[in-house]
């Protein structure tokens, strides 16, 4: 059931077949543009892809390290108590909160460029009326499970005026596998999230549900794995069932 391709290049390869314009691939000078244009929809879409697990980054632990000291010096806990801390919950609320904000750092990032390079796109394409997507793609950072990506992500997104240029964004898993705890069979991830309650802003979903079958079945055919396509919403696009609430990563 694992697979190990690199999801950058399938993914691109995946969306000339589909019928998008990938911008690697475009004649002229190159510029901070978007990865895809699906002009049919009239989307724009960047792919972000959460590579790096925080606990093995060299970068990571020199910031947390960093912290600590910080914390010891202001005396916001002592070295005996932070010896015994095993969960982030345990932590002072100071120290905790600066802790998630070290572990959030890679999504806000991606949010941040990618909204700038679907505003670039949308400018010098002159596509001012495409909606933006986000692909958000999960493929070996394992310490934020699904739904505390999600809450991430909602955080960030929760102010209309920031980051306006995205309208949406899609959820998936390629190489990394999920279970849930009421199903312990292996999965794959593809939830989209929405800005909008009305969806009236939002990428259509007659498109991210089109861009789902089609997905499904290149994988399957790039790698020899079946994707059981199961869809978790009503006829309006609305998730019933909070399928991220128990979905956590399966470690190769």
């Amino acid at each position: 059931m694992f697979s190990n391709i690199d999801v950058e290049e399938a993914f691109r390869d995946f969306v000339e077949e589909y019928g998008g314009v990938v911008s690697d691939h475009s004649s002229g000078k190159k510029t901070f543009n978007a990865d895809y244009i699906f002009h049919g929809p009239r989307v724009v879409a960047e792919l972000k892809v959460l590579k790096e697990d925080p606990l093995t980054s060299k970068d990571f632990k020199k910031s947390i390290t960093k912290k600590e000291r910080e914390w010891l010096t202001k005396g916001y806990i002592s070295l005996e108590a932070l010896r015994r801390i095993t969960k982030l919950k345990e932590l002072p609320e100071k120290c905790r909160r600066d802790t998630e904000k070290l572990y959030v750092r890679p999504i806000k990032t991606h949010i941040e460029k990618a909204n700038l390079q679907i505003k670039t796109t949308k400018k010098t394409e002159h596509l001012e009326d495409y909606k933006g997507l986000l692909i958000l793609v999960s493929d070996g950072n394992y310490l934020l499970d699904p739904k505390n990506i999600r809450l991430v992500v909602f955080r960030l997104l929760e102010n209309p005026n920031r980051y306006r240029s995205i309208n949406t964004v899609l959820y998936m898993t390629v190489n990394v596998l999920t279970q849930r705890s009421d199903d312990p069979s292996l999965s794959r991830l593809w939830v989209t999230l929405y800005r909008s309650e009305t969806h009236e802003t939002d990428v259509a979903t007659e498109f991210l549900n089109d861009l789902y079958d089609k997905w499904a079945d290149y994988f399957s055919e790039l790698t020899g794995i079946p994707i059981r396509k199961i869809s978790e919403v009503n006829d309006d696009g609305i998730t019933e069932v909070d399928v991220l609430q128990s979905t956590t990563f399966v470690r190769p």
